[in-house]
């Protein structure tokens, strides 16, 4: 086994261990671990307050961004082509002429 897939490995373990322990958290009240609920507070607590804390964040750098970043040149539009007389008449009529 590689080092990377070791560390795949214990990533994948560690992710399971805290799933169960989120899950029996969550249900302690209702299988009868935790009579006062107080786990189960803290099982949907926890990732309510981590979510509404990431998007703020999230909006934070968002206005952090456009706050720091400096406005666009603006686009110069070409002026138009003068146009003369002499350069009116199609290429054919002056080698007939």
């Amino acid at each position: 086994m590689s080092k990377d897939q070791g560390y795949g490995f214990v990533i994948f373990i560690i992710s399971i261990l805290v799933a169960i322990v989120y899950l029996l958290a969550f249900f302690s009240k209702a299988i009868g671990l935790d009579p006062t609920g107080t786990w189960h507070d803290l099982a949907l607590g926890i990732p309510v307050l981590l979510f509404v804390l990431l998007v703020l964040v999230i909006s934070g750098w968002i206005g952090w961004t456009m706050l720091t970043t400096p406005p666009p040149a603006p686009l110069e539009t070409e002026p138009p082509p003068a146009t003369t007389p002499a350069s009116t008449e199609p290429e054919q009529n002056k080698e007939t002429a």
